[in-house]
């Protein structure tokens, strides 16, 4: 995957025109499909207004917004973090939700089109174009964020779709009928468990593949080296 192939002028000229022409396919779609989408919005927001996913959401994005000083990243500013994590906890929760719907065969194909757009879009393209915007130049670092980056967006829409059950134990919300609603039970006690997991790889998808030497003065001061 690190051939040179990937990161040559020609390359990323037809990269950058197919996933710009996917997105711009994705807005006309979202337009044709708007009432259904208008629809959704009145009910989504209430489900993101649950108390344990705002408080979940303040951690995430304090660290994807100030930490990347600390790490040896050169493209993991404020605005790049901070855009990446609102993105993400705005639109995660219901892409995924309706990608696995789509697979169910409980919402229209053209409903998970936008949504892997926003999914992409949101973990990926956002990064990309801004640091173009940015640098003036594509990112080197666009193809490895292309193949982790989605794999932390799918962890933080399972993790905000998390919820417990009327009658007991925990489920993805996208399972119910009326998703995506708010659920009757908005304790976070009961997923708390089913949490951990979906956080472990998150965090580790964040913090595994990039140096930090900011924190070497913290680890001295505590005595760790």
């Amino acid at each position: 995957m690190n051939s040179p192939v990937f990161y040559t002028s020609e390359f990323l000229e037809n990269y950058v025109a197919g996933w710009v022409m996917f997105c711009g396919l994705a807005v006309v779609v979202a337009w044709f499909r708007r009432r259904s989408l208008a629809e959704d919005a009145q009910r989504y927001f209430d489900l993101l207004r649950v108390r344990w996913k705002l408080l979940s959401f303040v951690p995430a994005l304090l660290f994807l917004t100030f930490a990347g000083r600390m790490t040896n990243d050169p493209t993991w500013d404020v605005f790049c973090g901070g855009g990446m994590a609102l993105l993400t906890f705005i639109t995660a929760p219901w892409a995924v939700g309706v990608c696995c719907c789509v697979l169910r065969g409980r919402r229209h194909w053209a409903d998970g089109f936008i949504a892997v757009a926003l999914w992409i879009f949101a973990s990926s393209w956002f990064y990309d174009g801004y640091l173009f915007l940015r640098d003036g130049r594509y990112t080197d670092y666009w193809l490895g964020n292309l193949l982790i980056s989605p794999f932390i967006y799918l962890a933080a829409g399972l993790l905000w779709n998390l919820e417990a059950r009327p009658t007991g134990g925990v489920r993805f919300g996208f399972l119910r009928h009326d998703w995506p609603s708010a659920p009757e039970d908005q304790r976070f006690l009961p997923v708390f468990l089913a949490s951990i997991p979906l956080v472990a790889v998150g965090v580790y998808l964040l913090v595994a593949y990039v140096e930090w030497p900011g924190l070497k003065p913290i680890v001295q001061a505590v005595g760790f080296e």
